[in-house]
Parts: C-alpha cells; structure tokens; sequence
C-alpha cells in the first residue's frame, strides 16, 4: 500500500513521523437527567493503541482525533449533589465509534436518566476518621460503570455518611478504604469489605463499622550507628491480609534514634524501618520483622542493625557521558527469599562517578535506576529526558554487605544515544489552517531477557518538549540501544492526542575510526541496512541509527513504504523513519540504504534519498540529495547481488516467487550534514523543457518524449494540458484538465509522450493551450484537453480543458452567452467561425483553421503542431498539442486535446480521455508556469 506522505527516513539531527495525524472529529451530547454536570473527560482509544483523552466543562462537545480508526470510548463525568459534594462517574462503552474524516464528524452520545443515589455510612470505635475513599462498580449489557467519591475531612469525625451517584444495575458492588486515627495518634489505613446491593429493587444503602477501641502496643527504639548522618525515619506496618481483605497498614515518621511506641488494632503485621540521611539524598529499609499485636498488650521491636556502605559505579557511554547528567537515582533491594515485604534502599549520591549507599547488612541488589537530563536554557526547544532500568528476578546476582565495611558493586554500564523526533501533523486539506499543538511527548518500553533462563529487565526512556504552540516540533530523546514500544502524544486544543503506538529501533553506536574511506554499517539486518561510507574522517567518534516511525512531513507527491516495504494510497500503516548522528568529525558522507520492497514495478527507477535541510527558510524544506559519482540514485539487487553485499538473491532477501514479489532496493545519496532523511518514490516528470531546452510556442521537440517500464506491474500515469493564452486584461485563458489512470505495463514497454505547450498571447488575439498525450504502440492512453484562448474585450475567463472526451464550444459573445462554435468529438478537431480564431486539434482530426488568418491546431497523428497564426494583427499561436492559433482579426483558438475545442471570442478547452482504471480528473488545473506537465508512478498490486 502507499502512504501519500509516509518516508523511509534518515537523520542525524533527527527522524520525524511524516503523518502524525489526520485529524477527524467527533462530537455528541453528555447528560445525566436531572443531575448537574460540572465537568467530564473521555477518552478514545482505537484498536491500534491510540488514545486521545480531553476535558470539558459543559456539553455539547467536540474533539479532535485521528481519522481512519475505531474508536472504544471512556467518559469519567463529574457530577454536583445537591448537598454541595462533587462525585465521579466512569462509564466505558463495549461498542466503537469510526471516524472517517471524508464522511463528516462521528456522533457520539452519553446520555442517562437522571442516576440512582447510593448512601454509604462508615462509624469508627474508638478512633476518628481523616479521609475515606468509596467506590461502586457494575456491569450492563453493553456499558461497564463505576462511581467514586472521596474526601478530607476536617475535625476528628468518629461517623460519616455519604451520598453519591451511580447508574443503577440490579448489582452494584460498593468497596471503599478509610484513613484513620487511633486514640493516641496512630494513623491506620483500613480497607472496607465489598458490600452488594440492587439498586433497581431499592436497596441502596451500604453500611461499615470499624473497632479501635481494643487495640495493642508496639514500641521500641532505634539503635542506628552513632556515627551515621541521620535525618529522621519512618516506621512502615503493613497488616497480614486475611479472607476478609488486606490488614491494617500505615507509617509514622520518627526523629532521629527516637524511641517509638505506637498504637494498632490487633493482628499479624510485617513491620520495618526506613533511615534517611543527610543531606537528604540518600535512605535505607532495615528488614521487615513479623509481629503479632494482642489487646491491651505491647510487642516490643527494637531496630539495631549495624550499617554498612556499598558503592555503585556509574558509567554513562555511547554518544553521551557521565557529565551530561542532570541527576542520577538508583535503588537497591533486600535479597531476601522469605521476607513477605519489599524493602530497599534509594541513593542520588554521585561521587567520583560513584553511587553511594548506607546499608544496613545484608545481602542486596541492584533494583532501578533513574537519569535525568534537564536544560531549560533554551525554552523553544528544552531537553527533558528520562532515562529508566529496572531489574527483576534473577539479574543482576545480589551482593553481600558485611557490617563496618564498603563493599563496591559490579559497573552499571548504561550506553545511550541521543536522537530528535520530530512532530507534524497532517491537515484535512492543503487549504485547512495548520494546527497548532504544544508539549509533545514520548514514551519507550522495552524487556530484556538474559540468556539462559538469567532474568530479565526493562528498559525505559521518556522525554516531552516545548509549552510553545507549534504546527511542527520536535523531542529530544535520550535511550539506551534496542528496540521498544513507542508511545507518543501531544496536546491539540485541550485534547492529549497519542499520535504513535508502535516501534522505534536505537542501534547500537558503531566505532568509527579516523582515516580515508571509512565505513560503518550501524544497522545491518536481512529486510534494512544502513551503511554510511565517509571519504575522510578527521576525527573519530562513533555513529548510530534510530528506526522511527516519526519525521516532518514530505512534499506533496513524493512517496514513501510501510513497515513492511508495502506502499500504500493513504496512511492505513506504519512508516519507517531513520536518524543517523555521528560523534566523528566529517565533510561530506555517502549514505545507502538497503531494505526489502514489495511489488514487481521496477521501483529503483523512482526512489531517491532526500534530505530535510532544517535551517533552508522559511522554516525548512526537503531537498533530493544527489547520488554519488557515476551510480543511480537507487539500484535493484537482484541484478546484481554482490552489488549490494550478498553472496545471493536469498542472503539478500529478495524473493520474486512471493505474493507480492519482494525485492531489494539500495538507495544512496551524497549529503554534508545529518539532518533528516528519507527514501521517497518520486514520480517520474516530463515536461515541456527536454535535454535543457524549453520549448513553447507551436513547436516542440523534434521527437515525442519516451520513457520505459523497466519492470511488468501497475502505473499511475497524469496528464495535465497546457493553458490556452490571454489578451484581456484581468482574465485569464482557460486552464488544461488534469486526469490520471492506473494502467497495467510489461517490462520494456514504451510510452510516448507530448507535453502541451501554453498558447500565445498578442495584444489582441490568444492561442489555445496544448494537449498533453501518452500512448503506447501508438494507440492513445491517456490525454488531457487544453484550455481555450482569449481575445481582448471578453468579459469571462477563458473555457478550461474538459474531462469529458468532446471539446467545449467556444463563442463570439464576450459574455460567452451566445454565438457557439462547436468543439470537436469523437477525436477530431474544433470548429471555427469566420474571423474568431481556429479551432484546437484533436486525436486524428486537425482543428478547422481560420481562413487565411491562422491554422487550425494539428492533430496528434499530423503531428501535433499548434496551430500558425497568420495575419490580422500580432501572431497568436496555438500551443504544442493541437492548440489553434488565436488570429482571425482578433480571436481566441480553441484548446487541443482528445477532440479539439472550439474557436471563438472566447475559445473552447480541448476535450480528454482517460483508459486506465481508478481514474482521477478535474477541470480549471492550471500548472505554474501555464505549460502542460505528465507524471508516472508505481502502484501496489
């Protein structure tokens, strides 16, 4: 399938997602009955992984998401009770809505009686209530709900009711969890058991006690080393769950070797100190201690652990080091098999590239890690990047801390590459204003796996970018090598848009030396290599590529591949993005890339490297990049292998017995800077200038243009006719029509091609504009009318080219309200009336010429030529395709194209004919310079 405007792209200032969206719409109605509504949010989250998520603070509604997806919606709504107390209600939707951008904005309604009310009470013995938390859940046939509510209260309540609202179902499930204080100040968190009522039978009411009044002790004191720079502690009890839910849990914070002595209902509880050190950087959990808590008695638990210290190196490699950080963070974790209670230790104490750590001893190990790097000095374009390592069950092996002693851990080696991505977004149309976005953001997330069965850990990276509104921005990124989910987002008029959910490759960087023809070859698999061959490398450094699926925008009708090499017509897939960045010091560099393709339409005669100059003004622009001496711009392996650095066509990949064929193409281009870049298939062009001359006027190249197909599959092929000529002032001759086909070639076959030429302007009299023509075997395929003249004193614009095969008439009226004059049909040539210009030619017949004032436009088959003028005034010559000449004491010649327009005061547009399948065509397209233009290029099967 082709992607309009996806790229395969490589940067070494950055990649970019060509498509970051195509926004579509969609808008509805939220309302609860009776019931005000203070506000709501929903989200959307396609089958793909996107997910758009905005507020709003009254309906009706409308946002923006991107087009071509279904969507499964989430409202949480926030609702006023008459009482004053504002509660949550979430309803998640089993059905999609599609948005289709070309079929107008998708509806999407949230609307309800008005909802039941459930009222919860909570009563504490023995104790007060400081915040509690409550939650209803159920499920309907085609909707899940749920509804919360929460509050501080003020005071020291022992009971509280609450009223909140819910969709009624006949069971709704009501749990809560309540923050409480004992008697002698102990803050506990308690979880309320779930509670089931029918709402639709009435039952609506859920009701919870809970006892302090009988309550236990625990105390002790904390023994740390005298000589350890303590700041305070928090003690941690975490109660032993029991059928019934999860215990008791909550902490205290102690001064610095305070003795404690706490309050708690009774029961089993895994307990256990944190110790936080000056200058509070750095903090340290003993291990965790099971105790039991009776009635009216006191456990006692002293903490004593002797400390140990433990240091971590830090080494931050790649195309980064240890002094670009902002901020090291590292967590470490008791190795304890039979401990029921995570405990660990957290350090952002970097000393001499160091991690230092106050430990308790024991055996532990390494759990997370956490880099920041922040600048903020330029504010258009910051650096907030994150980078994260977290490890899990057998990797790395723990280590031992003796008691008194400073043990070193193993290097935490952390190589990281830097990379720009870049934000666009892809209006509905060419005309719609651009849209503006702001805080563009970044995820990654990838697993690891040690051989063998030796654990496995994650690696994550994230980074967001400038508040200013921008239409195209840019992330810095900072991540370790490897391949990760991507998520990426942004804000668009108070809506967080996620604009990918997919993969990104960061390859690792690559040695390379100084010297003469040095190359690398950062990436180098089976279906993509990236080779970058550098003629002199002044200094050495290393390079890297970054695989994303994120890059600015190409220019209109350059083309570019999926994922999988396929093309396609819109955006239905991934593209593929590459940033190259180099530490090495160069001039100039060759860079190729090799990857699979799929389709059998010889696509090297059309790919090309273009590299995206971000300084070029107005504010960048892609440029071709030309390809180095004496080689093409692309070139298909299967003609040569060895060529492209395989031993054989399967070592390359290609394989022409697939369904599509799949195939390799290496592309290279010659650049002086790493900024993006990307392989696009550009069409092939023709127009009226060949071999460096232009050519207008009646005559054109002394042979019809050529081109061949160097591969059997399917083409799109457009015309566009050249403008026919004006002599009144302020209006314009009629534009060429403009039609294209997909036509079905063999290898080798010839088109031939005439490029329409613009009419002739004299004071008077105007010339038609050319047909444009493409055949094969001599037989027409393609052909676009152009447009008429105009002579001085019309009051209208001159007729346009038709899509239609005749030619339009032309008229003597200046108002063309009257006195027509007939185009041809059926492939021949315009009429004329006496003294108003000749008619254009057509496919076998010539225009009618104006008796001896000037020639009617010639045929494709007499050759084409436009017709002469002759006398009466300036010489108004048809153009190049059949226009016809404009004299006739002042006329307008009728357009050429498939049946000749006729002349007139204001001439006709030449007719056209289009024999490909999924046609396209307009009227009124007028190219830049008036002359006509002829595209070709490929099409997935």
């Amino acid at each position: 399938m082709w992607s309009g405007v996806i790229a395969v792209m490589v940067a070494g200032a950055a990649a970019a997602n060509v498509v970051i969206l195509n926004p579509g719409e969609v808008r509805g109605q939220v309302s609860f009955g009776s019931r005000p509504l203070s506000s709501f949010s929903l989200e959307l989250r396609s089958g793909e992984g996107l997910t758009t998520d905005k507020g709003f603070s009254s309906s009706p509604y409308s946002m923006p998401v991107e087009s071509g997806q279904s969507y499964q919606p989430r409202l949480r709504a926030r609702l006023d009770h008459p009482a004053g107390m504002t509660s949550l209600l979430d309803v998640a939707r089993w059905s999609v809505v599609p948005v289709d951008n070309q079929t107008g904005p998708s509806t999407l309604d949230f609307v309800y009686p008005t909802p039941f009310d459930i009222t919860a009470s909570l009563t504490v013995m023995g104790g007060s209530i400081e915040r509690y938390e409550l939650s209803a859940a159920a499920n309907g046939p085609q909707e899940n709900y749920w509804a919360t509510a929460a509050h501080d209260l003020g005071g020291s309540p022992s009971s509280v009711t609450r009223v909140f609202p819910m969709i009624p179902t006949n069971q709704v499930n009501v749990v809560g969890r309540v923050f409480l204080r004992t008697s002698s100040g102990t803050q506990v968190i308690r979880s309320l058991g779930v509670q089931t009522i029918n709402l639709l039978a009435g039952q609506n009411t859920v009701s919870w006690v809970v006892d302090l009044s009988n309550t236990g002790h625990l105390a002790g004191t904390l023994d740390i080393d005298p000589g350890a720079p303590v700041s305070f502690h928090k003690l941690f009890f975490k109660g032993v769950g029991t059928l019934e839910g999860p215990g008791p849990s909550g902490d205290i914070q102690l001064s610095a070797r305070a003795p404690y002595n706490l309050e708690l209902p009774p029961g089993l509880y895994d307990v256990y100190l944190r110790t936080y050190y000056l200058p509070d950087n750095q903090s340290s959990d003993s291990k965790a201690h099971r105790v039991t808590i009776t009635t009216g008695g006191t456990t006692s638990l002293n903490f004593s652990d002797p400390l140990g210290a433990a240091q971590v190196p830090l080494l931050i490699s790649g195309l980064l080091s240890n002094a670009d950080l902002t901020q090291a963070r590292m967590f470490l974790a008791r190795h304890d098999l039979l401990a029921s209670v995570h405990t660990e230790a957290e350090s952002t104490t970097l000393t001499n590239g160091r991690l230092e750590f106050l430990l308790p001893h024991g055996d532990w190990k390494r759990e997370r890690i956490s880099l920041s790097f922040i600048d903020d000095t330029q504010p258009a374009a910051p650096l907030n990047a994150w980078v994260h390592r977290s490890y899990h069950t057998g990797t790395p092996p723990p280590v031992t801390v003796p008691a008194f002693s400073t043990v070193s851990f193993s290097t935490e080696l952390i190589p990281l590459v830097r990379t720009r991505l870049y934000f666009d977004v892809r209006e509905s149309s060419a005309t719609a204003p651009e849209i503006l976005f702001t805080y563009p953001s970044v995820s990654l997330l990838r697993t690891h796996y040690a051989p063998g069965n030796g654990g496995r850990w994650e690696s994550s990276a994230k980074s967001t970018g400038s508040g200013t509104p921008k239409s195209l921005s840019s992330v810095t990124l900072i991540a370790e090598p490897g391949t990760y989910n991507l998520h990426a987002t942004a804000n668009i008029d108070g809506a967080s848009i996620e604009f990918a959910n997919q993969n990104i490759t960061i390859a690792e960087p690559t040695l390379t030396p100084p010297g003469s023809n040095v190359s690398v070859t950062p990436i180098s698999r089976t279906d993509l290599q990236v080779n970058v061959t550098f003629p002199t490398v002044s200094g050495g450094g290393l390079t890297t590529v970054v695989e994303s699926p994120l890059a600015p925008e190409l220019p209109q009708g350059l083309k570019s591949f999926c994922a999988d090499g396929a093309s396609a017509e819109g955006i239905d897939c991934t593209p593929l993005f590459y940033d190259i960045d180099t530490t090495a010091q160069f001039t100039q560099a060759t860079v190729c890339i090799r990857r699979k393709l799929q389709g059998t339409n010889a696509l090297a005669q059309f790919l090309r490297l273009y590299h995206y100059d971000k300084d070029a003004p107005p504010s960048g622009q892609w440029e071709e990049l030309p390809p180095p001496p004496g080689q093409e711009p692309a070139f298909d392996c299967s003609e040569d292998p060895a060529a492209c650095g395989c031993i054989s066509e399967a070592a390359c990949g290609i394989n022409p017995a697939a369904e599509p064929p799949v195939t390799v193409i290496r592309v290279c281009g010659v650049t002086t800077g790493f900024s993006p870049f990307a392989v696009a298939a550009k069409p092939v062009s023709f127009t009226n200038t060949v071999n460096g001359v232009e050519y207008t006027g009646p005559t054109g190249p002394p042979a019809l243009q050529t081109w061949t197909a160097e591969g059997s599959g399917m083409y799109r092929i457009t015309a566009t006719g050249a403008s026919g000529a004006s002599a009144a002032a302020g209006l314009a001759g009629g534009c060429g029509a403009k039609v294209s086909g997909v036509f079905t070639l063999q290898a080798n076959d010839t088109l031939h091609m005439l490029v329409g030429q613009k009419g002739t302007a004299t004071t008077y009299s105007a010339g038609g504009g050319g047909g444009s023509f493409v055949t094969l075997n001599g037989g027409p395929l393609l052909i676009a009318g152009g447009g008429g003249g105009l002579r001085s004193g019309a009051l209208v614009p001159g007729r346009n080219g038709s899509t239609g095969t005749a030619g339009t008439a032309g008229s003597t009226n200046s108002s063309y309200a009257s006195g027509f004059i007939a185009g041809g049909t059926n492939g021949l040539g315009g009429t004329r009336g006496v003294a108003y210009g000749s008619g254009g030619g057509g496919w076998s017949g010539n225009g009618a010429s104006d008796g001896t004032y000037g020639e009617g436009g010639f045929s494709f088959q007499s050759g084409g030529k436009g017709g002469a003028g002759k006398t009466c005034g300036g010489l108004a010559h048809g153009g190049y395709g059949g226009g016809g000449a404009g004299n006739g004491c002042y006329g307008g010649g009728g357009g050429g194209g498939y049946s000749g327009g006729g002349g007139g005061r204001v001439g006709g547009g030449g007719g056209s004919l289009n024999t490909g399948t999924l046609p396209k065509q307009a009227e009124g397209e007028c190219t830049p310079n008036g002359h006509g233009f002829i595209t070709i290029e490929p099409v997935a099967p």
